[in-house]
């Protein structure tokens, strides 16, 4: 086994040690609970129950009254329950051989769902270091930068705490966009273009909103100056254009015909009065900076790739357009939606899916730290030190909703003080 393959077998045995703790108990039972069942309860029904007739869950669903009968009805699309696949299968396979039932919910389901949280949180970084190595960043900022984006931010809830949720799955699939985007701008080999549409069109479906990822491939590497050109290239390219929307047919029509049995059409906004109803007035500084899951307030690591952003844009460098047009656009859509916070929620959760953005900007960032005097560099080591101290503290006292119109800075203040033991 190579070394590099022995290191990252060594951080999945690391990782599984932290889930461990983060699941000890009867906290391991909310694993497949509330949104994570809703995500997940394809899998139980397509492979345990043959359908979605009669499917118990607990609290992710509800049941809509068909032609047919009654049916279990989730309001999730199937994309995450695709990427837990191989893992739910593995655990089906061996949940007899273990003594426990194959059920869909026993603690080899649980795990499963746990281990595919692990797996692409890790892929996902090792994408990021290995796109980072190939811009020639230094060894050092190549592996510090996703071990920060990592301890730093609400990725390492929704890895560790809450497994289940889209975010780190669709992490993943950014990370791929990305680093797929990185290598099509230099070949036009098939499998580059084949690895920016699929991952794209998984994007979609998990959380349509983020269909704003299809500017990754489009403005890569893109200056504003030539950004025309590029667009009018890519506009062009009926190689991609196809195989994208083969994709998207592809990948939407299982969903499409779950619809139809449900509703009776095949387009079905399964969401109800929940809708973008701040277009007008979107709450921006709130998504930003409220202590009711502010993005800043609850990852102020992300404040270093916000920096790096405005190094690569002093510098007139190509690319700068790129986390500057897409962070703007998601910002002003999380700030639209009815629910700006994202509720039942540590952090703005909805952050967590764009991260991979962050890693040039903040490879640019703690490089331009490095060439600074020393006093900067100590203070942002003791600032990137309590950070990720902070997170990693309140991602292990969150409990509940830290939300609602009674939750101010004083209650932030106070799990504050509570992860300094005080």
């Amino acid at each position: 086994m190579s070394n590099s393959w022995t290191k990252w077998l060594l951080a999945f045995v690391a990782c599984l040690f932290v889930t461990s703790y983060f699941h000890s108990g009867k906290k391991i039972n909310g694993v497949i609970w509330s949104d994570q069942e809703g995500y997940y309860i394809y899998l139980p029904a397509v492979f345990v129950h043959g359908g979605f007739e009669d499917v118990p869950f607990i609290n992710g669903c509800t049941v809509y009254e068909t032609e047919s009968g009654p049916k279990t009805f989730t309001k999730y699309t199937y994309g995450v329950a695709l990427l837990q696949s191989p893992f739910f299968l593995a655990a089906h396979s061996i949940a007899p051989i273990l003594g426990f039932e194959r059920d869909g919910r026993s603690l080899p389901y649980i795990w499963s769902v746990i281990i595919a949280a692990i797996f692409y949180m890790l892929a996902g970084l090792a994408l990021l270091k290995k796109l980072l190595h190939e811009l020639n960043f230094s060894a050092f900022l190549s592996r510090v930068v996703p071990l920060g984006i990592l301890l730093g931010t609400n990725l390492f809830y929704y890895t560790f705490r809450e497994s289940g949720m889209s975010h780190v799955y669709s992490f993943f699939l950014f990370s791929t966009l990305i680093y797929a985007s990185h290598r099509k701008s230099k070949s036009t080999a098939l499998k580059w273009t084949i690895l920016t549409t699929v991952p794209l069109a998984l994007i979609i479906l998990i959380r349509p909103t983020n269909a704003i990822a299809g500017l990754i491939p489009l403005l890569w590497g893109a200056s504003l100056k030539d950004v025309f050109g590029q667009l009018k290239a890519f506009l062009t390219d009926f190689r991609w254009i196809s195989i994208f929307v083969l994709a998207l047919v592809v990948v939407f029509l299982p969903q499409l015909f779950y619809w139809k049995s449900i509703s009776g059409n095949f387009i079905h906004y399964s969401y109800g009065d929940e809708g973008f109803i701040y277009w007008n007035s979107p709450k921006i500084l709130k998504v930003l900076l409220s202590p009711q899951n502010g993005w800043l307030v609850y990852s102020p690591i992300a404040f270093i790739g916000l920096a790096g952003i405005g190094i690569m844009l002093k510098n007139n460098m190509k690319g700068t357009l790129l986390p500057i047009a897409t962070l703007s656009l998601a910002t002003y859509v999380f700030g639209s939606w009815w629910a700006w916070w994202f509720g039942g929620a540590y952090g703005h959760r909805c952050y967590v899916d764009f991260l991979p953005l962050l890693a040039i900007p903040a490879a640019y960032g703690v490089a331009s730290i490095q060439s600074s005097s020393k006093w900067i560099q100590i203070g942002t080591s003791a600032f990137v030190t309590i950070a990720i101290y902070v997170n990693i503290r309140m991602s292990d006292i969150y409990h509940g909703m830290w939300d609602g119109p009674n939750w101010g800075w004083a209650n932030y203040l106070e799990k504050l003080a509570n992860a300094f033991y005080l």
